[in-house]
């Protein structure tokens, strides 16, 4: 039969112990150890904490090491300590709601139940890499890192902090990624491309892994609800991150939205965190600079301006590119988007994120 302890166990109860054992009562260890009785009873109590003087004493009264003590001792107070601060992130719960908890939950990151508030409080902690909620506001307003000061100011920050860590969390090996080459990368560029036209999922892990050998990160964290975001892209101790969240699900956003953001590593600085969908010039210049890699403008006055399928894939076929990307532009081109949508290849996010 196992038994579960409620409570947490004190050095004195070790030390009570050694004495009942061996037939002594608190006033006769107060002799042997040379203090007084008080200290014996408030040392028992766990109110007094064992110094390691006495815990030099209790080995030789008792024959127990003081290592032994001494670890009683330690294990007693960092119970005390987690207890407290269960007690404070429990404490912060209201605060905590302001993040996406039920995403988290969704995707199998917070995995404490929901009534465990203080363990709640704790992981979303962990994943913002901060020790309170407090804490977060302040990195998140005043911090050293660029990126966070250029998003400071937003009223979904709490949800943008969550995505954004979600990428940091998952990619906490970057010292492993080459050096970032840009000459690298240029090249990588057309072999994208051609990526484009081939079975999404395969084509996804050989992009990742041609990024990679470029010094670029490319990472998938699942849309926050409501946040609006497709994709990022910031340095992180040197390395571009590109992070996409495949919010609309379809190859041909996610292509569009990969060389957007690969668009802003080769164009812009380290300094700043671009967003996909807002309103910037780098923002403006990402988009052109995809859809020329995508589709080049001697190109633009094949798009078709009708429903012609036939159309769509004979450019396709003829730039190397996948038919959902042509029929994603000409449909923006004639605002038309009420057809084609067989072309169109989508993405389904699992129960849990890896």
């Amino acid at each position: 039969m196992t038994t579960t302890l409620d409570y947490i166990v004190t050095t004195g109860d070790f030390i009570a112990e050694w004495m009942g054992d061996e037939g002594i009562n608190a006033a006769e260890l107060a002799r042997r150890l040379g203090v007084t009785s008080k200290h014996v009873s408030e040392l028992l109590s766990g109110k007094a904490p064992l110094s390691h003087q006495l815990a030099l004493a209790l080995e030789r009264v008792t024959g127990v090491p003081a290592r032994l003590w001494n670890l009683y001792e330690v294990g007693y107070r960092s119970e005390l300590a987690r207890e407290a601060a269960d007690d404070d992130l429990a404490g912060q719960y209201e605060q905590a709601k302001e993040f996406p908890l039920a995403y988290l939950r969704k995707y199998g990151i917070l995995t404490v139940p929901a009534r465990d508030r203080a363990g709640t409080v704790g992981q979303l902690l962990g994943i913002l890499g901060v020790a309170s909620c407090e804490a977060f506001w302040a990195t998140w307003s005043h911090g050293s890192v660029a990126y966070r000061r250029s998003a400071v100011g937003r009223t979904d920050a709490p949800a943008l902090a969550v995505w954004l860590a979600l990428a940091e969390r998952h990619h906490h090996g970057l010292r492993d990624v080459p050096e970032f080459d840009r000459s690298r990368l240029e090249l990588v560029i057309p072999l994208l491309r051609n990526l484009t036209s081939g079975e999404p999922m395969a084509a996804i892990h050989e992009a990742e892994a041609k990024l990679r050998d470029a010094g670029v990160v490319l990472c998938f964290i699942p849309p926050v609800p409501g946040l609006g975001i497709h994709g990022a892209t910031r340095w992180l101790n040197g390395t571009p991150v590109i992070q996409l969240s495949l919010l609309w699900k379809t190859d041909d956003q996610l292509w569009f939205t990969l060389f957007h953001e690969i668009g802003h590593v080769l164009l812009h600085g380290d300094k700043s965190l671009y967003l996909n969908g807002e309103k910037s010039v780098a923002e403006d210049e990402a988009n052109a600079y995809a859809s020329e890699v995508l589709i080049p403008r001697q190109y633009q006055h094949r798009l078709p301006r009708t429903r012609d399928i036939a159309a769509v894939n004979e450019l396709a076929g003829e730039l190397g590119i996948g038919p959902s990307i042509v029929l994603g532009r000409a449909q923006r081109e004639t605002r038309d988007f009420a057809w084609g949508h067989s072309l169109r290849r989508k993405f389904e996010w699992g129960a849990k994120t890896a």
